[in-house]
């Protein structure tokens, strides 16, 4: 009996109690750290190296610097966030904590238009850099490719396909190995032509220090992604120690890592080059190999490689993160209910996934990458100026898990600054339509907010109530399979 009492507590649990068990925690200082690395750098630097030059020139390697440091102070506010409120929901659940569902409703919508405005660059910058594999692509074509790998990332995300450490791993690698060589061949370049690259380097801000704000806005998305890597603050050793340190180890690594990338880059290609590049990367890659006596073609061959490994990777995260968003705020009852609707064979947000790719599709053929961009960063930094509010609020409120971190409250404030500081970087126009975007929300959340209510309860109870019948179900086939075993033979025909 006591081996059947064992035998029905959830694994990893005290037998007897029928607790369910604490996450293991498994990660220690050096897991967090590439944790934060590999959630970082992905396919934005492939994208954001040309935009920075047409602002700053070969001094886009301050903004780079300048970017680094802004991320940092805002991670920890995530990091502060998740070591008391460690849900699903990100800055939505964060600022849902500190200040209501109305306060919480802001960071997720937000958040949501950020990621949502955001996802045709990925698509987008995949057919620039196939363009080195397939140079006379035409443009139909090349709406064909963008179109089917927002399908092909959907579809994935439907299913529930999950990769496995060992897959993630090797893309982790194939992503980082050519920015890696990258920086090592641009580095051997400027030992073996000093004069070329001063020539390049010269002058250092052509344009002015007019364009940095305009270029720390795309920069900026480079960084971005620090906020799913502060998720799993449940399965991290001592995690008012490690998170902190990791944090500031791993963003520093990634920022060396950023401006070693932009060194290579305003190197070996005249910032004007640079700055009209399509495939800024593979350009210079090509440029140092060149002016190293090699050929340029393997380069910029592997660079584009990576950039399509990247971009295709970073499009399955991006599809499963939002449609994780509008679930979690859809069940919650602060958007609109079909988005909590799960796939009863695949269990995964249906609603959510079709949605955004559908309208990813539509806005494909009329929308470009700077603009792009530039928007999603605004709605990125209202999430993140709330979110560093949350941090602020919470800390306050528990004392008792704040991060052991000198002078915390004055780097979430400076946090809280920064994220405001991104959102004031647009245009006039684009300002505009941001805050009406946010205003159409709110106005929307006041309307519907009711009926949204009603039915995530009505959508919850549901639930409930199919997981109460498959466990009375299950309860009952065991018995009738026992009752079946259990019974005597019949007597012999």
């Amino acid at each position: 009996m006591a081996r059947a009492r064992t035998r029905n507590n959830p694994p990893g649990s005290t037998p007897g109690t029928g607790q369910a068990p604490e996450l293991h925690r498994a990660l220690g200082l050096v897991d967090f750290v590439l944790l934060v690395v590999g959630a970082v750098v992905g396919a934005d630097v492939y994208v954001v190296s040309a935009l920075g030059a047409a602002s700053l020139g070969p001094a886009q390697i301050v903004a780079w610097l300048v970017a680094g440091v802004m991320a940092a102070l805002i991670a920890l506010a995530f990091v502060q966030c998740a070591a008391i409120v460690p849900e699903v929901g990100g800055s939505y659940a964060y600022a849902r904590a500190a200040f209501g569902p109305f306060g919480g409703f802001l960071a997720g919508w937000a958040l949501y238009l950020g990621e949502w405005i955001a996802l045709p660059v990925f698509p987008l910058a995949f057919v620039t850099y196939l363009g080195t594999f397939i140079p006379s692509i035409t443009t139909a074509e090349r709406l064909t490719v963008a179109v089917a790998l927002v399908v092909a990332a959907s579809a994935v995300n439907l299913v529930g396909v999950r990769t496995g450490s060992a897959l993630n791993d090797v893309l982790t690698v194939a992503k980082l190995l050519p920015l890696a060589l990258l920086i090592v061949f641009g580095l051997v370049f400027a030992g073996a032509h000093p004069g070329r690259v001063t020539g390049n380097l010269t002058p250092f801000a052509p344009l002015g220090w007019s364009g940095l704000g305009a270029a720390i806005v795309p920069i900026f998305w480079a960084y971005a992604g620090f906020e799913l890597a502060v998720l799993p603050a449940g399965e991290v050793r001592e995690p008012r120690r490690t998170l902190p340190r990791g944090l500031l180890v791993g963003m520093t690594l990634v920022t060396v890592f950023y401006v070693l990338t932009a060194f290579a880059v305003v190197a070996t290609l005249p910032w004007h080059r640079a700055a009209t590049a399509s495939r800024p990367l593979s350009d210079a890659f090509g440029a140092a190999l060149s002016g190293l006596g090699l050929p340029a073609r393997p380069g910029a061959v592997l660079m584009s490689l990576g950039g399509l490994i990247a971009i295709a990777s970073v499009t399955e995260v991006f599809m499963l993160s939002l449609a994780r968003l509008s679930y979690a705020m859809a069940r919650d009852g602060l958007f609109p209910a079909a988005f909590a609707r799960v796939d009863p064979r695949f269990r995964t947000p249906v609603v959510g996934l079709v949605f955004q790719a559908g309208s990813a599709i539509v806005l494909l053929p009329f929308v470009g990458l700077r603009s792009l961009i530039d928007v999603a960063v605004f709605f990125l930094g209202i999430s993140y100026l709330i979110t560093a509010l949350a941090a602020l609020r919470l800390a306050r409120r528990n004392p008792a898990a704040a991060l052991h971190v000198p002078g915390l409250r004055l780097l979430l404030a400076l946090a809280a600054l920064g994220g405001l500081a991104l959102a004031a970087q647009l245009s006039l126009a684009q300002t505009a339509a941001g805050l009406g975007a946010m205003a159409g929300g709110v106005a929307l959340f006041a309307w519907r907010r009711g009926a949204w209510t009603h039915r995530a309860e009505l959508l919850a109870e549901l639930h409930h109530q199919e997981e109460h019948f498959e466990a009375w179900a299950h309860r009952h086939e065991r018995w009738l399979f026992h009752s079946v075993r259990r019974r005597p033979p019949g007597p012999p025909r």
